[in-house]
Parts: structure tokens; C-alpha cells; sequence
């Protein structure tokens, strides 16, 4: 999109066709939007913009008839109702307004060392002025506030670049410029200086002094004041015949309308940088805010982590709403996070303020209350945006704001700062992927064809999206070209040596987040923050923190929340907290600091009350004897850890922690940890032995065969290397469990007999059997039933001899269904209905029999009676949960079953629902499940 604001409204498309809005009101409605282009215009302002005092009742509904009939001009997806507004999403530079302003903005920053290039930035800029801005919108509020600000704006731009040009020497060549923008502006000191200015250096003396007795005639006579000091001093020197005067001060910020002499701060703003990417919603939000301090002056906090780009984003910010503060822009660095310079004192700062606005020291009072008032007496009739930053709390701020109408003040700091009156409050955090990888490639310039996208998401993601470790990167990227985008991720992958990686010259990650640790000072949540590096996790709980740290849980809460409430640690939701990735790289290189014997007590503790709580989570269940025998043990011997009320909270938590837990395995699982018995009398390094034997219910349920393969691959390897039999019987018989149930039937059995064979050496008949009666599913589904009938029988045998009622039930269901499709119905129907109608079964089989109901009499095309079995095989008693894939079975099975009857759309909605459940777990697990009812697939 393309929008013009400058001049008559015109909108064209991307391909330049312009698009036609012809209706006044309409035309005046999306100005309004587009003049504060991707921002959220509340109703009443757009209202007021439209029709001023004189709101019509039905503005509300008129509004929304604007906005449908703008939708059915311009494309759909950018004019959106948000609440209690509406966004023309579309961003500052699709309007001729934001390209301007951000030509304005850029050469501000290269005037001081490449003043002809900020020249021809404006030159450029100069092109999109059309003329009256908006002269074409009908008499409306908006077209007259807007044409005056607009106006204001670009006589801003003549006059920057004029003096551009006079500094470069070019006063002969504007000359003739100047004097027809002065000429249309009289009233305008700037411009009239710059004329007296250029008129004398090309020799015209009495012409310069003419110019500035016309001006003083017109300012006495229309106005009733004399020429401000400048221009009044600038006479002086051409008077006095300087050999090259300056001209009138150029500033980062318009002049104001001359109307109102002022005295100019002339304090040292800090540059914005050219390297600046997104943060296009935050600083509408910021802008929107510093607008409104005409009243009272507006108060702005910026809060986030260390490294976020909370002073970029305030300079720019600083930067943009200048014109608004005429009088000048303040800057003082609070030091709240300088690691190698104690903060300063609100006198400290103050001082440095006061030197900013003119002040000499001598003329500070003494008295810290004279001072104070001394220092607001200086805002007074002034418009000055103070930027506070760096704040280390809110007590650092003490008689720093402006209460001077008109004034505002933004204040950076890494804690929220909270009790400061009337601010409002923006919450900075890290670029999205796009953005990141736009940001670094912004700065190492040629960097974008070093590496594939997967290649440049690792790196920005290891960067931890923090623009601080970005930009560190980036810069070294730019001295290293022949490096690859692969290059560096490979030296950032290693945890506790990537804050050593991200350091170049000034910049140092490492140094800006200690600085945060350092000010917790001697604290609980000091000692906490390196035991939150020994595991490899990624979120934290107050119970887990406790045991990490050997505490109790109230004192872990109240570390956790000192992390937060200092930016070092976030809390996503309640009762959960993480570290930032590059906050964990630090906690992990205080760590490896830590004795070693105090790390090994920290990963033990977690580790025991991570299995205690793995093991807990299968109490709520309804559970088959031989688990609930084996969680209890598992309860019992790691005593510590959560426990669960219902399935609800369990299944919930373990889908939450799954991830942490396999990364704690495999930190767990090096060799280091193969000593001593920590872990309920194993060591350590066994802790993916008891995560897959506490978790098989779980996976059982949640088909979470990712990780449960990478648990049984751990557990494998340890087992190997420390010649325990019975993990790498357990590991075999899950992993093929895992297999056999993503549909590699051949490859499941082939596990499957490994760990049988091992459990039978061992011993162990019950884990032996279990493993053999998972053999029938598997070899059903690779379509050996007569084998799958044999191995099923045998199963049957074993599980009588052991009196196991729970394996007897799943094995009768698998052999029922192996009967069924081998053609013989007669022989699997007594099967699944014994199955249903037996007290002692789980829920879990009971459900399975009336689905497998359901398919033995769609096989005879008794589709009433298949219908009623499926609908029972759907809503199991007790509300148990069922694994996904089984109940998109079930569905299936209806779907045929109502197809069977002539219900085809019941049918198609029953098929798009088990479809649906389908794609998530594909998705999820990488895989391409089908449940097709012609293909027969084996019950698992």
C-alpha cells in the first residue's frame, strides 16, 4: 500500500493502481487511520476528528458503516475493529507521512558526521510534499489540526536542511530558497536567521540587516514581542562583522512557531541508531502517549530485560514526538545498570539535568528542597521531554519528573517500576524471529546469503532474540565475512561458553545481565540464581526450585518472584517462572562455578522429586493392576514431589514438563553420573530409566512417541554402559511398543523379542509377558494375523498361569480382532463381549471391547447395532481419558456406521473430527497416522 497524505489524500495498491475513495466522509475516515498508521484509533477520538463537539448520537453506528464500506475498497485484512477502536494495519512507511518523518529522523543522525548525505536524505523527503496536506478532505476538525501539525512538520524539514546546506558551505546556491520560504513564513525566526545568514556569507550586508528590521517590525507589530535572543544575536555579529557567524542553533527537535520566544536546551541527546527493526506498535503506543501533555505532563515507563533495547527504543521514541517538545530534549543515564559505576542519586542526576537546561552550579542552592524547586522552576512555560534512563527504582526518580504542563518524561529500567503517578507503562520483550534475523543481517551487511533460513533461526535463537547478543553478533559477523551463518551457531550452540562468545569491544551480554545478579545483592534470590543454571531446564516451580536449592518452598516462592519482579527471571502464568535463554547461559556460567558437590546435591534433589511427581501423576487414573503396582513403588521410594487430585491436573502437567524432563535425562545420562545412589538408591544417570517407566501410562495415552523413544534411547545407553540388563529389557520393550504403534509392525517385533528374551533371563514373567502380548497389535498390522493369532494364544496361556486378569483383557481384545479379520467372526464376537461385560477389566479394554463391537457388526453390515457400539466406545464411563489415536478410531468406526444408514452428513462430521485429532498427532510427532476402515489397522 501506498498512501499520501502529504497533499490531496491519494491511496494506491501495490502494483501503484491508485485506489478510488471518492465519498468526503469516507476519505476523511481513513486519513484519520492512516495519519497514525498501524496504531489503534479509539472510536471517540476518530469521532471527535470527524465531527469535533458536535458528535452525532449514532457516531458509533455511522462509524461502522464508514469502515464496511472502506473494507470493500481496500484489501479485507488491513482495516481491522480491534477493541474499542480501529487499525489500518499497514506500517509508517506505506504513507508518504512515515517515510518522511523517518528521512527526517535519519539525517538528524548522519548530520553531525555525513552532513551531504542527511542533505540528500531531505532532498528526497522534499519530493513528497504535494503541497496543502489533506485539501481534499471535507471541513472537518481533523483536516484542520492535521493540516497545522503536517505543515509544522515539514517546514521542520526546510529548515534542517537549510541549515544542512549553510553548513556545507552552500549558502549561495539556497539562497534564493530561503528567502521564498521566509517570505510565505515571516513570522518564522528560524528561517529568517537562515536567510540573514545566507544573504551575509554571499556579501549582502545591508540585504541581511534589511531582512532582520522587517522581521522585528512584523513580530512587534503582529505579535507585540521582540526577536529572540538568537536571531537578536546573530544581528550583533553581522553588525560587528564576523568573518563567519553561525547561524541560528540547529537542534535534533522543530523549532516551535515563533509565536513564543523560547530558550533552547542544548543538551547532548544521544544518536538514534540506523539499526533499527520493528518495535513499530511500541513506539505508536509511546508517541500516542507523549502527544497527551497538554493538561498534565505525561509520564512514560519502559520496562524489560537487560539487553532488550529498552534505550533504543526511548531515544527513537525521543526522537520522533521532538516537534512536540519545542524547547529541547534532556537525557541523563541513571547508571541503574552500569556494571562498573554506582548508580547516581536523584541529586546526582538533577545536577546534570539543571547543567542541560543552563544552569551554572553556583546557582544550585545548597538546600536538597531549594534544589528541588530550583529545578521544576526551570520547566516553567516550557515544553522539554526528559528521557530518564537506565532507573534502578522507583526511588531514584525522586523530583526528577516535570509537573510542567506540556512536559513528559520517558524513564527506562529493568523492574517495573510501580506507585509513579499517572504513568503508563510499556513492557519491552525480545524480536520475533523475522525481526531478529532482518536486525542482524541490517548490520553485517552481505551476511544474508552465509546461511540457509533454518540456519539463520538457529542463530537468532541461540542469540535468544535479545537485540543486546544480536547486535554483538552481527558486529563480529561483520569482521568475519568469510564465516558462515553455520560458523557461528556451532560456537554459540555450548550453553556455559556462549556468554563468552557474545562480548565485542564495549558490548558485553554477560556484563549487562550481572549487573541485575549483583544488585540482588546478599540475598535469597542471589544464591538461587546460579542453582536455576545447574539443570538443563526450561521452566522453573517454587517445589522444584526448593529441592534445587534445599529449601523450603515459601522461601524458593519468594526468590522466584525477587527474580521477576528484577527482569532476570519471567513468570509465564501462575506458579511457573523461566529465564530468559541468555539469562540461563548466565546461571549456567555461575553453575560450573558452583563447588561440584554442591551441583551434584542440586541435580539431585530435582531429579528425586521430578520422578516422585512423574510417579504420582498416574494416581488419578484408572490404572491396570500391574501399573498401579509399579507407580506406587515408584511413589514410595522418591517420597518428595507433587501429587494430583485428578486427571485433569495430572495429564496437563506431565504434557507441561515432558520436555524438561527429557532434557534432564540427558544431562543426567553422561557418564559422570554413573556413580553413588541418589536416585532411590541408582545413580543418578538412571533418571531416564525411571522417567519412561513412571511415564508409559502417560505415553500410552498422549502417543508422545518422540519422547519417549529419545527416554528409551537414553535409558539404553546407560544401561549398555553400565551392564544393567533390566534398563535395556525395559528400553527395547518400549521403544518397540513406541514403533509398533506409528505402524513399523516388523520393526516393533523385532524390539519387542529383544526385551522379552532379557526380562525371561531376569526373571521377570510379568514384564516379559507384557512385552509379548504388544507383539499381536504389531504383527496384525503387518498383516500377519495367523502369527499374530499364535503369539496371541501363547500370551493368553502365561497370563493365566500368572492369574493376571488386566493382560488377559487386552490380549482377548487383540485376538478377537486378529479372528475378525482372518474371516471368523463366530470366534471373535464371544471375545470382545466377554470382554465387555467382565467387572475385573480396566476401563481402557472395556471401551476398546465396544468399539471392537462396533466393527464386528459393521463386518455384517448391522449397522444399528454398530452405530449404538460406537457411541458407547466414545463416552467411557468415569470420563478417563482415552488415548487420541484410538478415539479417532472409534470414530471412524462410527462414521461408517451412519454412512451404513443413509446419514451421510453425520457420517462426514464424525470422519472430519477423528481427521482433526489425526493431523495434530501427525504434526506433533512427525508421522502420517491414517484410520481407514477398509484398511483393517490392528488394535494396538
Amino acid at each position: 500500500m501506498d498512501i499520501r497524505l502529504l497533499g490531496p489524500l491519494e491511496v494506491r495498491d501495490a502494483g501503484g493502481r491508485e485506489i478510488g475513495v471518492t465519498a468526503p466522509m469516507l476519505r476523511a475516515t481513513l486519513a484519520a487511520l492512516a495519519l497514525r498508521a498501524g496504531q489503534v484509533v479509539p472510536v471517540n477520538e476518530l469521532a471527535e476528528g470527524l465531527w469535533g463537539g458536535h458528535v452525532p448520537p449514532s457516531a458509533r453506528t455511522t462509524l461502522r458503516n464508514y469502515v464496511m464500506r472502506l473494507r470493500k475498497v481496500l484489501p479485507q485484512e488491513l482495516l481491522r475493529t480491534v477493541p474499542g477502536g480501529y487499525q489500518l494495519a499497514v506500517g509508517e512507511r506505506d504513507t508518504d507521512l512515515g517515510r518522511l518523518r523517518e528521512a527526517l529522523s535519519r539525517s538528524r543522525d548522519l548530520a553531525g558526521p555525513e552532513p551531504a548525505e542527511a542533505v540528500a536524505l531531505l532532498d528526497e523527503a522534499m519530493r513528497w510534499w504535494r503541497g496543502t496536506p489533506l485539501s481534499d478532505l471535507p471541513d472537518c476538525p481533523l483536516r484542520t489540526v492535521e493540516q497545522a501539525r503536517l505543515t509544522e512538520l515539514y517546514l521542520t524539514l526546510l529548515e534542517e536542511r537549510f541549515g544542512l546546506k549553510l553548513e556545507l558551505g552552500e549558502h549561495g546556491a539556497v539562497v534564493d530558497e530561503i528567502a521564498a520560504a521566509a517570505g510565505a513564513h515571516p513570522l518564522r525566526e528560524r528561517l529568517v536567521g537562515q536567510l540573514m545568514l545566507a544573504l551575509y556569507r554571499g556579501g549582502r550586508t545591508a540585504e541581511a540587516l534589511t531582512v532582520y528590521r522587517e522581521a522585528r517590525r512584523r513580530l512587534v507589530a503582529e505579535l507585540g514581542i521582540e526577536p529572540g535572543a538568537e536571531l537578536r544575536e546573530l544581528e550583533g555579529l553581522i553588525l560587528r562583522g564576523d568573518p563567519w557567524p553561525a547561524g541560528p542553533e540547529p537542534a535534533a527537535d522543530p523549532l516551535p512557531a515563533p509565536c513564543r520566544p523560547v530558550t533552547r536546551t542544548r543538551a547532548a541527546f544521544p544518536p538514534a541508531v540506523a539499526t533499527f527493526v520493528a518495535r513499530g506498535a511500541e513506539l505508536g503506543r509511546i508517541r500516542a502517549r507523549l502527544s497527551d501533555a497538554v493538561a498534565a505532563p505525561a509520564i512514560c515507563l519502559i520496562d524489560g530485560p537487560g539487553g532488550v533495547g529498552k534505550s533504543t527504543l526511548a531515544v527513537r521514541a525521543a526522537r520522533e514526538v521532538a516537534d512536540r517538545f519545542p524547547d529541547g530534549l534532556l537525557y541523563v543515564d541513571l547508571r541503574g545498570a552500569d556494571p562498573r559505576n554506582a548508580p547516581l542519586t536523584p541529586a546526582e542526576a538533577r545536577q546534570r539535568l539543571l547543567s542541560s537546561l543552563g544552569a551554572s552550579s553556583k546557582e544550585i542552592p545548597a538546600d536538597p528542597d531549594a534544589a528541588a524547586a530550583f529545578y521544576q522552576e526551570r520547566f516553567a512555560g516550557r515544553r522539554v521531554l526528559v528521557l530518564l534512563d537506565n532507573a534502578l527504582d522507583r526511588t531514584q526518580l525522586t523530583g526528577l519528573l516535570p509537573t510542567e504542563p506540556g512536559c513528559a518524561a520517558l524513564i527506562t529500567s529493568r523492574s517495573a517500576l510501580t506507585g509513579v503517578h499517572g504513568a503508563h507503562h510499556l513492557h519491552l520483550t525480545t524480536l520475533s524471529t523475522p525481526d531478529a534475523i532482518s536486525f542482524v543481517q541490517s548490520i553485517a551487511e552481505g551476511a544474508a546469503e552465509r546461511g540457509s533460513p533454518a540456519a539463520w533461526e538457529e542463530l537468532v535463537t541461540l542469540c535468544g532474540h535479545l537485540p543486546l547478543a544480536l547486535r554483538i553478533i552481527a558486529t563480529r559477523m561483520a569482521a568475519r565475512p568469510r564465516w558462515s551463518v553455520g560458523d557461528w551457531t556451532a560456537v554459540l550452540r555450548d550453553e556455559r561458553r556462549r556468554m563468552d562468545e557474545l562480548a565485542v569491544d564495549d558490548l558485553d551480554l554477560r556484563a549487562s545481565v550481572m549487573v541485575s545478579i549483583d544488585q540482588l545483592g546478599d540475598t535469597a534470590a542471589a544464591t538461587t540464581f546460579p542453582l536455576l543454571g545447574t539443570a538443563a531446564v526450561l521452566s522453573y516451580t517454587p517445589e522444584a526450585v526448593a529441592e534445587l536449592a534445599g529449601c523450603a518452598v515459601p522461601q524458593a516462592r519468594e526468590a522466584l518472584e525477587r527474580l521477576t519482579d528484577a527482569q532476570i527471571a519471567t513468570s509465564p502464568r501462575p506458579g511457573v517462572y523461566a529465564l530468559h535463554d541468555l539469562v540461563r547461559s548466565a546461571a549456567a556460567w555461575q553453575a560450573a562455578r558452583l563447588p561440584r558437590r554442591r551441583e551434584r546435591a542440586a541435580l539431585a534433589g530435582l531429579a528425586r522429586w521430578c520422578a516422585g511427581s512423574l510417579y504420582r501423576g498416574n494416581e488419578p487414573l484408572a490404572l491396570a493392576w500391574r501399573y498401579r503396582g509399579r507407580y506406587r513403588a515408584g511413589a514410595e521410594r522418591f517420597p518428595r514431589g507433587r501429587t494430583f487430585a485428578s486427571a485433569d491436573a495430572s495429564l496437563p502437567w506431565m504434557d507441561e514438563v515432558l520436555e524438561d524432563v527429557l532434557a534432564l535425562a540427558t544431562q543426567l545420562s553422561a557418564p559422570e553420573y554413573d556413580t553413588g545412589d541418589e536416585l532411590g538408591g541408582r545413580p543418578l544417570s538412571c533418571f531416564a530409566l525411571e522417567s519412561v517407566r513412571a511415564l508409559e501410562t502417560y505415553f500410552g495415552m498422549r502417543l508422545a512417541w518422540r519422547a519417549q523413544v529419545a527416554l528409551c534411547d537414553l535409558a539404553l545407553t546407560v544401561g549398555e554402559r553400565q551392564g544393567d540388563a533390566f534398563a535395556r529389557a525395559v528400553a527395547y520393550s518400549q521403544r518397540g511398543k513406541a514403533v509398533g504403534q506409528r505402524g513399523e509392525g516388523l520393526r516393533a517385533v523385532e524390539l519387542l523379542e529383544r526385551g522379552r528374551e532379557i526380562f525371561q533371563s531376569l526373571g521377570k514373567r510379568l514384564e516379559a509377558l507384557g512385552t509379548l502380548m504388544n507383539m499381536v497389535p504389531s504383527l496384525g498390522s503387518a498383516g500377519r494375523l495367523a502369527e499374530a493369532v499364535e503369539v496371541g494364544e501363547r500370551a493368553l496361556r502365561e497370563a493365566d498361569e500368572l492369574d493376571n486378569a488386566d493382560c488377559r483383557a487386552q490380549i482377548v481384545n487383540n485376538l478377537g480382532r486378529c479372528h475378525l479379520f482372518l474371516g471368523r467372526p463366530d470366534r471373535a464376537y464371544p471375545l470382545f463381549r466377554a470382554n465387555y461385560e467382565a467387572v475385573a477389566v480396566a476401563v481402557h479394554e472395556r471401551t476398546i471391547a465396544a468399539g471392537l463391537l462396533a466393527e464386528y457388526h459393521l463386518e455384517l453390515r448391522e449397522y444399528e447395532e454398530a452405530a449404538r457400539w460406537a457411541n458407547r466406545a466414545l463416552h467411557p464411563p468415569g470420563d478417563q481419558p482415552l488415548d487420541p489415536f484410538v478415539m479417532a478410531q472409534q470414530r471412524t468406526w462410527l462414521a461408517a456406521a451412519l454412512r451404513g444408514l443413509g446419514r451421510e452428513e453425520l457420517a462426514l462430521r464424525e470422519e472430519r473430527r477423528a481427521q482433526e485429532v489425526l493431523d495434530d498427532l501427525n504434526s506433533r510427532e512427525n508421522i502420517h497416522l491414517r484410520v481407514r476402515i477398509e484398511e483393517r489397522y490392528a488394535i494396538r
